[in-house]
């Protein structure tokens, strides 16, 4: 009873403590001249064309990835075999230590009759179950590795923009556990 009365304080004081998450994100005020604002669709045009090639160059390499996917999968499988018998091998390894103590304080006197590894702290994630691979997975990490989806086109649009004369205006917007606005705390 007393630990259920705990946790609900304790939870609730985390709560309370938690700071205010905030987004970063640009507005873009346009230049005031009609010759800055006639390059200002310039540069909209030249990005919209940049988009539109961006995305028919990443369609054309994600066809090119395709048929790698199979061997990949292969392979990927075969890694994961690999993985699982070091993870079942770790695992009883941590499992006699644990048994036998021989934890990270053993007294060296019954030493382990394997290399001695530290399986607490730092090394635990050796503990990790692999996941298994799937086709989605490998077809996934195929276009990453091999594909490019960013080619730039927002940095040149904002340099042309600048360039127009128009501005880009950093602002900042709370986004999560944002404090009260203080019209409303008054009332």
């Amino acid at each position: 009873m007393s630990n259920s009365i705990f946790s609900a304080v304790l939870v609730s004081l985390l709560i309370g403590c938690a700071t205010p998450a905030y987004q970063m994100y640009y507005r873009f005020e346009p230049p005031t001249s009609a010759d800055g604002q006639r390059c200002v669709q310039g540069c909209e045009q030249a990005l919209a064309d940049c988009g539109t090639a961006c995305q028919a160059e990443w369609k054309a390499c994600t066809d090119r990835v395709e048929p790698q996917v199979e061997a990949g999968f292969v392979q990927a499988l075969k890694d994961y075999e690999v993985d699982l018998k070091r993870y079942r091998r770790n695992l009883d390894m941590y499992e006699w230590d644990l048994r036998l103590n021989w934890g990270p304080w053993h007294s060296g006197v019954w030493d382990a009759p394997w290399p001695y590894r530290s399986w607490y702290g730092m090394n635990f994630p050796l503990y990790r179950m692999p996941e298994q691979p799937t086709r989605d997975s490998v077809r996934s990490d195929l276009r990453k590795t091999q594909c490019k989806d960013d080619c730039g086109c927002q940095v040149k649009h904002d340099a042309c923009y600048l360039g127009c004369g128009g501005r880009k205006v950093p602002e900042r917007e709370c986004v999560t556990n944002c404090p009260e606005a203080k019209d409303s705390v008054a009332r």
